[in-house]
């Protein structure tokens, strides 16, 4: 063995063994990571190989990146893999954190260098301004996506539309709609392909409106446009549709064969736009519009020098892939080369993002005023942190307007407070749907859905096996218990009784059941609020049938709970309508509640925004790994604000498409049609009632 390679060997040696500053057990780097939604796991796979080898590195899961990044920030994780967007979320709310290496898979300083291309057909013959260069050609848009690759970001791709436009701040239209109006208004026509907003209904709408943004498009202004992408407004321009498009460097010297020798024919008819107007021959260097920098490694500050050495060591080494402790972190970092030169002395996010032309300007443009928010009401801290963090992410990919968050003590005070326009938003789980609509005038703009069945808001009726009740109609003059009064099971059994039993909403109330208990029901209290007291009164014989979840009861049935040993006897009781699923309704996991009275663009607003922070950080595709998860743990706490098993957020109109219209007893379409509350208006407030007026009676009589 030479000299040289023993000492190599004895440098990768010392940096696994000289860690000693990390969080982890005797010292060890413990590096954050964050699962992908596809099948194949890296943690599994490549986390048993550091502490086989003993590498001085362990493996912990968060939740998304930003989980990552506050674990860092609060010491209890070492280090982890970010994109720069993290950074400017990480800035944002005060993170204190270095980044110690760019993770760079091409030897060049940055990983994107967005530029402008023009015709030279619109080129005036001495140097002028940008504005006056580009009003009324035709743009060839890349379009929009929802991730940091390509085509664009929201956020760049309207920071490049504002470095031309004059900013539309019309209050009657929403902020989508005031960026549409500014883009039609500058250009003579474009091809914008893609959607603009989530919802496929309002997208036409906005598509039909703005029709002049479609024109140059070669089909239908979608996604399967050939205009649509870096390559297709590349195309849109070569084919002489349009007169300008943005897209990357490299993108743009491939696409005309700049580099290659045999350049592209009629290349010469095009140049690099620069942004104060003059412009180059595409044999030149491009001026840059934006650049957006590579992924980076981010670590805390006492053990910055230690994810350097380990950093450093799989460039040292050569080995990337492959083999070893090295080959599996590499793969854990999702490094496609050995990661660049240390950055020394480590920076801080700010100062690193700053040395990317117009990347941090992109994300601090100033907003229209007064400023536009959509405000959401939250019950607990915990909550209110998750929406203060979900309102950064969003803001990065542009978002618009921001989410802000305010707290209140209960559901029912942030009802309320949407009721008096203190806020725009509150969620809530169904129970509260139809006190939402009665007693605050709200509407359930968008549903928690998912399409499995199982994790859906169910109720069933639930009895004794021994008990003769083989049917439904069995259950007149039985003892009845329910979670609570006026929630989604009391709803929804009052309304199968009376519509398949024929009897009045009255009769249901005061005497179709034998007994009623159902906490908050004429101010009784049989048990404390809840499904699983609800279980309980059936399970010791003190209730006839219990209107529960198939949730709580599985979680029963199959737990160790002592509970769980006198269950062998309970059975669901199965409509006779609805033997398949066996429930009495259904409904949605949560809802986002708003005032009843808000105007429409002030709705098209809400629900772009939270359909939008859907898409970005619910349970969809692009992301190989989140920057925050909406339906996911927040601070090792489930079920804050969202649920864990919403798949999506969508309008009513879901509840009507497949496979939503085939589950029969849905309670969001029951309550739609429901017009009168007077019987349960009535049985709220009769002993109230009853008690004021003997209050008045026994006044006037002592008077």
């Amino acid at each position: 063995m030479s000299v040289n390679v023993f000492l190599v060997l004895f440098c990768c040696v010392a940096v696994v063994l000289s860690q000693g500053t990390g969080s982890g057990n005797d010292g060890n780097l413990r590096l954050c990571i964050v699962e992908g939604r596809g099948a194949y796991k890296r943690a599994p796979t490549h986390c048993p190989v550091l502490d086989k080898e003993k590498a001085g590195i362990e493996c912990v899961l968060g939740t998304d990146r930003l989980d990552c990044l506050r674990r860092i920030s609060k010491g209890t994780v070492d280090f982890g893999v970010f994109s720069p967007e993290d950074l400017v979320a990480a800035q944002w709310a005060n993170i204190d954190v270095l980044v110690t290496n760019e993770l760079r898979f091409r030897s060049k300083p940055f990983a994107r260098n967005i530029v402008a291309v023009v015709n030279r057909r619109i080129l005036p013959d001495h140097s002028s301004t940008l504005h006056a260069v580009l009003r009324n050609s035709t743009l060839c848009h890349p379009g929009e996506t929802m991730d940091d690759l390509r085509p664009l970001s929201e956020t760049l791709s309207g920071y490049l539309e504002r470095l031309v436009l004059e900013r539309s701040c019309d209050p009657t239209l929403s902020n989508t709609e005031n960026k549409l109006k500014a883009l039609a208004d500058f250009y003579w026509q474009a091809c914008k392909a893609g959607p603009w907003v989530p919802d496929p209904n309002r997208d036409a709408e906005l598509k039909s409106k703005y029709s002049s943004l479609c024109a140059a498009c070669a089909r239908k202004c979608s996604a399967d446009d050939p205009y649509w992408g870096n390559a297709g407004s590349l195309t849109c321009l070569a084919d002489g549709v349009g007169d300008v498009t943005w897209g990357e460097a490299d993108d743009v010297a491939a696409y005309f064969k700049i580099k290659n020798g045999t350049t592209l024919a009629g290349a010469e008819n095009f140049a690099y736009l620069c942004r104060d107007g003059t412009w180059r021959d595409l044999s030149q260097e491009p001026c840059v519009w934006l650049r957006r920098p590579w992924n980076i490694i981010v670590a805390k500050r006492k053990a910055s020098e230690a994810v350097i050495r380990v950093a450093n060591s799989l460039s040292d080494s050569g080995a990337v892939v492959g083999a070893g402790w090295r080959g599996a972190l590499a793969a854990l970092l999702e490094a496609r080369a050995a990661p660049a030169a240390a950055l020394r002395p480590p920076r801080a996010p700010l100062d690193y993002l700053a040395a990317a032309h117009g990347f941090r300007e992109a994300y601090s443009q100033p907003a229209c005023d007064p400023p536009r928010h959509i405000v959401l009401c939250t019950t607990s801290l915990l909550a209110n942190n998750k929406c203060e963090w979900l309102s950064e992410a969003g803001a990065v990919y542009g978002v618009a307007p921001p989410l802000q968050c305010v707290r209140r003590e209960d559901t029912a005070a942030c009802l309320r407070a949407v009721r008096a326009g203190e806020c725009d938003a509150a969620t809530a789980g169904s129970d509260w749907l139809v006190p939402a609509l009665r007693d605050y005038n709200l509407t359930a703009v968008l549903h928690e859905v998912t399409p499995i069945v199982e994790k859906t808001n169910t109720i069933v009726a639930y009895v004794n096996s021994d008990s003769q009740i083989s049917k439904m109609a069995d259950l007149r003059g039985k003892r009845a218990a329910f979670p609570r009064y006026d929630g989604a099971a009391w709803h929804s059994v009052k309304h199968y009784i009376t519509q398949h039993e024929k009897v009045s909403c009255k009769e249901y109330v005061e005497s179709y059941f034998k007994e009623i208990c159902a906490p908050g029901l004429d101010g009784k209290k049989c048990y404390e609020e809840g499904e699983a007291d609800a279980l309980k009164s059936l399970v010791e014989g003190k209730s006839d049938v219990a209107f529960i979840s198939m949730n709580t009861y599985n979680t029963f049935k199959d737990s160790a709970a002592p509970l769980s040993n006198d269950m062998k006897k309970i059975v669901p009781l199965c409509p006779e309508q609805n033997q398949k699923y066996c429930f009495v309704s259904w409904s949605s996991l949560g809802h986002i509640f708003a005032a009843n009275n808000i105007t429409l663009t002030r709705k098209h607003e809400l629900i772009n925004v939270f359909t939008k922070l859907d898409q970005l950080f619910g349970k969809h595709p692009p992301f190989h790994n989140p920057m925050f998860s909406m339906y996911g743990a927040f601070n090792h706490e489930n079920e804050v604000i969202f649920h864990s098993n919403t798949k999506s957020l969508a309008p009513s109109t879901v509840l009507k498409t497949h496979p939503y219209d085939k589950i029969p007893y849905n309670l969001e379409l029951i309550v739609s049609n429901i017009t009168d509350f007077t019987c349960d208006f009535g049985a709220k407030v009769a002993p109230s009632l009853i008690m004021l007026v003997a209050t008045l009676v026994v006044f006037l009589i002592n008077s």
